[in-house]
């Protein structure tokens, strides 16, 4: 029997994203193999620097901690399987079911312009005009932050408030079981709203020195993971910074077949998704519901996985969406990053772009098609999209 790998991993106390739990889970699942000793520390930069200084192996930290700290000299060994990336609206309801006008409280800018796509008549505030609003803002000010999302279920129980939104960690950490809703991406149902989430939210990536040696540590990680992290990091970084609190990016590795199938549901023409999706070679056949999968020819469905890029903004009404999406191999995943980021910036420019009174007049066609017209999407604040309504 050989003898197990010792790692001592430097963690913090839960601080509500789901890596404090994920790392035990992860400890737990390969002991057999290593010899681990958990240590935790007040906070995640005592953490990063009592490992630069030499103490233990690894650090457990998200991907948002990641970027904003300060991570000279380390390097990513490995990334744990990813969590479930999207959110939460913590409810007795539906979204679709709430009242008119119902008042859901939510922080991310983001998911309060998909809320509004969803359902415009709810009154979404975040945590302080919530506070302000029923007048206990010093109160709310006073708390930890980590505390506050107790605080808005402790309003909610009292129903003060109606629900509000939260990444799923946040509700795992929540004091009591509340119910809650999956703002998804509907994959089974795409004639529903979609919430693509908020980038690199559900890693836990396991950090070390930049000369510990990572093949150590492999077995614990997902690949799919380390290739989606990479990517969302990457497209995050090439957008400009007005973009990151209202942009949604989500990557994944998937397999072809359910790709194939989700293809099928969404009623697309047949012959276009077979031709651009399978293979030449007539040697497999799909079984399935579908009557035009089993009218076109046979043809060989690939068995390796494909990697799904998707992004999204909205304006602040959500009534105008720009979203880019693209299928594509491993192998080419970093120029399918590249295709879907330009794809992008150029469906964000052309919908920023106003349109000029055409001089040219074509018959036939309504006096409105030639008239000039404002940009289609407005990504500013409420004042500037109060245009787009008119």
């Amino acid at each position: 029997m050989s003898e197990r790998v010792r790692l001592e991993v430097l963690t913090t106390a839960s601080r509500h994203d789901g890596v404090r739990l994920q790392i035990e889970r992860s400890i737990e699942q390969n002991r057999k193999d290593f010899d681990f000793k958990l240590s935790q520390l007040p906070h995640i930069e005592s953490a990063i620097a009592a490992l630069k200084n030499g103490t233990g192996d690894l650090v457990a930290m998200s991907a948002l901690d990641w970027r904003n700290h300060n991570v000279d000299g380390l390097s990513i060994a490995t990334i744990l399987p990813r969590r479930e990336p999207t959110w939460v609206l913590v409810s007795d309801d539906k979204p679709e079911y709430l009242y008119p006008k119902a008042i859901i409280v939510c922080e991310h800018e983001l998911l309060r312009r998909q809320m509004r796509r969803l359902r415009s008549d709810l009154v979404l505030l975040t945590g302080e005009e919530f506070a302000e609003r029923i007048g206990k803002l010093d109160a709310y000010l006073n708390l930890d932050k980590l505390d506050r999302v107790h605080w808005i279920e402790e309003c909610r129980q009292e129903e003060m408030l109606e629900g509000f939104v939260v990444s799923r960690a946040e509700h795992s950490a929540l004091k009591y079981k509340a119910r809650r809703h999956t703002l998804g991406l509907q994959r089974e149902n795409p004639e529903r709203t979609h919430f693509v989430p908020p980038p690199l939210y559900g890693f836990t990536l396991l950090v070390s020195r930049s000369r510990f040696p990572s093949e150590t540590v492999q077995q614990m990680g997902d690949p799919g993971a380390f290739i989606a992290h990479r990517i969302e990091g990457a497209l995050l970084d090439s957008l400009p910074e007005y973009l990151h609190s209202i942009i949604g990016i989500h990557v994944e590795q998937r397999k072809f077949k359910t790709i194939l199938k989700e293809a099928q549901r969404s009623l697309l023409d047949g012959d276009f998704t077979n031709d651009s999706l399978l293979d030449s070679s007539e040697t497999k056949h799909l079984a399935g519901p579908s009557k035009w999968m089993k009218s076109v020819p046979r043809k060989e469905i690939p068995r390796t996985p494909r990697v799904n890029m998707k992004m999204e903004t909205l304006n602040f009404h959500g009534t105008v969406s720009a979203s880019a999406e693209r299928i594509c191999t491993i192998e080419d995943s970093h120029m399918g990053m590249i295709h879907v980021l330009k794809e992008f910036e150029i469906l964000l420019e052309t919908m920023q772009s106003e349109h000029e009174e055409m001089v040219r007049k074509f018959p036939g066609l309504p006096e409105e098609f030639n008239r000039a017209k404002p940009a289609l999407l407005n990504l500013e604040d409420v004042q500037a999209s109060s245009s787009e309504e008119e």
